[in-house]
């Protein structure tokens, strides 16, 4: 299904449009259910088996590698890998009691925040780098980011990051954010509808990315640029009353996924070796991809950059102040 953003300025929070409200209005009553209000004594790390919640990404060898490298086993936690949706649909499941902890980017975390979900925000994992790109058809004449001005971009939601990042980057072409057309389309759908003309940008992220160039499609930008360099993109989130019961099993959960995001930084043959194992991506790709830039320490500051953004391009309609939403 294709999504448009025609009046980006005008829609708000119409969070229905990207699936959130639907996902978190089914969480949110599956969390009065549950009874999510912290209750009971909390427990040592060993004593609590922790799911982990994560979609199957180069970016989320960070968990992969922590379990199969016992950085996991050395922190004394006990860990099931449960692989997920992603997208908005990763919080509802973490909320309503699937797993504990979970994969997930930040701007959908936000807006969960905003529709009253017990989300916090426990560890980093990726941030914006080389591995996000902008691409269009080579004979586009599109060169950068100012000639996408009354263009079609295509973004895998109108509400997450990418959208954030690309209405930072038209304004400080000089662009008004309205300037582009923004449509909402799966990842794998993209380089068809470019193909086809149906849309004149798409974002790229890992593996796609790889698959973008070897297409012969032109990469005329990264999307983490600029006024958004270094943007935290997705990191690991836990509810209030799973991180007031497990302190332990969070912090060792933190420091486990810290010491992962290290080994992994720059260490393309432990990828190409472990990304096959648990996602659909060939060997012969990740010898292709831009590495991602791994960070297993969440920058508070980063995160309120994202959240000032989000109410600066009408994604949420009040400002949010995220440092509650980080565990100590």
């Amino acid at each position: 299904m294709i999504r448009r953003n025609e009046a980006p300025f005008e829609r708000k929070t119409m969070i229905a449009r990207g699936n959130f409200q639907r996902y978190f209005t089914i969480a949110a009553l599956s969390a009065a259910t549950l009874g999510l209000a912290a209750c009971g004594s909390s427990q040592a790390a060993s004593d609590v088996t922790v799911k982990v919640g994560y979609f199957p990404l180069v970016h989320t060898s960070t968990a992969v590698h922590a379990e199969k490298n016992g950085l996991f086993a050395a922190e004394d936690l006990e860990v099931e890998l449960v692989q997920t949706q992603g997208g908005a649909a990763a919080i509802p499941n973490l909320v309503s009691g699937g797993v504990d902890v979970t994969y997930a980017n930040y701007t959908s975390a936000l807006l969960a925040v905003k529709q009253g979900l017990p989300v916090r925000f426990i560890s980093g994992n990726d941030v914006g780098a080389a591995d996000h790109g902008i691409f269009v058809a080579k004979d586009s004449g599109i060169t950068g980011i100012e000639d996408l001005a009354g263009k079609t971009f295509a973004v895998n939601n109108l509400q997450n990051i990418g959208s954030v990042a690309v209405y930072a980057l038209l304004e400080d072409a000089g662009l008004d954010s309205s300037a582009v057309d923004l449509i909402e389309m799966p990842y794998p759908d993209m380089q068809a509808a470019l193909e086809r003309g149906a849309v004149d940008a798409i974002w790229q992220v890992e593996p796609f990315q790889a698959s973008a160039e070897a297409a012969g499609f032109v990469k005329i930008s990264n999307l983490f640029t600029g006024p958004v360099d270094g943007m935290p993109v997705a990191g690991w989130l836990t509810t209030e009353q799973f991180l007031q019961e497990n302190p332990d099993a969070v912090e060792g959960f933190r420091k486990a996924i810290a010491v992962s995001a290290e080994e992994l930084q720059d260490n393309r043959p432990r990828l190409v070796e472990l990304v096959p194992t648990f996602t659909k991506v060939p060997a012969e790709v990740v010898e292709q991809i831009e590495m991602p830039s791994f960070q297993g320490n969440l920058d508070g500051d980063q995160l309120q950059k994202t959240a000032d953004l989000m109410h600066k391009y009408k994604i949420i309609d009040t400002t949010l102040d995220t440092r509650p939403l980080l565990a100590d």
